[in-house]
Parts: C-alpha cells; structure tokens; sequence
C-alpha cells in the first residue's frame, strides 16, 4: 500500500468511526448513568460488534486495505484502559477476528 492511499480521506473516516465508537460512545453512556452491566452488554456486545463487522464488510466490498480494520481494535484497546474493566481487553481480538471474518466473506 502506497502512502498516498493511506494518508487519505477515508484513513480519517476509519480512524474517526473508530475514535468515536472507542471513546465517544463510552462517555454518552456514562453520562447517562447507565449501569455497569448494561454499558457492557450494549457497547461490548452491540454496537461494536455491529460496527467491527460492518466495517469488515466494507473494506471487503470495496477492496480497501485490511490495515483499516486495526484502527477500531487499537483504539478500543486504549479507550478499554479509560472506561472498562480489564477483561474487555480480550474484546479487541474478537472485534478484529470478526472484522477480518467478514472482510473474507465478501472479498474476491
């Protein structure tokens, strides 16, 4: 991958997404004095589950680089140290797994 296709406008789209679902999502939620379990159960194994796949999914479809799938598990591994318990580090392997999961579904 050249360094042109990489410092390029859909990078910081993949990188904001990423931020947003990492740190954004966590404050809302906390913000909202939603319980423990269920910030868990809704972040954890919702939305961004949804969104590791789905950006799997697109990155397949359009044949981009599979490096943008790393964005969202190394910032969720950083966003994990602020707002979640030290078990949630494992969710980084399984959101990336499920990325490259779905990237492979639907790649030629």
């Amino acid at each position: 991958m050249n360094k042109r296709r990489f410092f390029s406008l859909t990078t910081l789209w993949y990188a904001a997404f990423a931020a947003a679902l990492s740190f954004v999502i966590p404050i809302i939620f906390i913000e909202l004095n939603i319980t423990d379990i269920q910030r868990m159960g809704i972040i954890l194994f919702g939305i961004n589950v949804l969104y590791a796949l789905l950006s799997g999914l697109i990155v397949g479809v359009k044949t981009q680089p599979l490096v943008y799938l790393i964005f969202f598990p190394i910032l969720f591994l950083i966003g994990v140290h602020f707002f979640f318990a030290s078990f949630a580090y494992y969710f980084a392997v399984v959101y990336a797994i499920f990325a490259f999961l779905a990237c492979g579904m639907v790649r030629r």
